[in-house]
């Protein structure tokens, strides 16, 4: 099993964009300091959502020997595949946060 690490996947790369448009949000707003740990909170996201999957595949090892004709394994590779989608939309839930944070506390005057 090829266990590369992937952050040129289609997740990682608009969640970098989701961390690049918050921060120059924040700066356009004159909170540049809110914008920068908005962007590092993003980033993490991100960062999780690349390992994550390492970390799930070590509890399911059902996984590593597939086989279509068990219902268990099927079930864990499903199981699998539905946390990938939902931690895959982690950045963009992250960057939603800090977007209503920014916009409560306005433009610096």
């Amino acid at each position: 099993m090829n266990t590369i690490l992937n952050l040129g996947s289609l997740g990682a790369s608009t969640g970098i964009l989701a961390a690049g448009l918050i921060f120059a949000y924040g700066v356009w707003l004159g909170r540049r300091d809110t914008g920068w740990r908005a962007a590092q909170g993003v980033l993490g996201a991100v960062v999780l959502g690349s390992v994550l999957p390492f970390l799930l595949i070590q509890f399911a090892p059902a996984l590593l020997s597939y086989d279509s004709r068990n219902l268990t394994s099927l079930f864990l590779l499903t199981i699998l595949n539905i946390v990938g989608v939902l931690v895959a939309f982690l950045p963009w839930l992250v960057a939603g946060n800090w977007l209503e944070l920014l916009r409560r506390e306005g433009p610096s005057t």
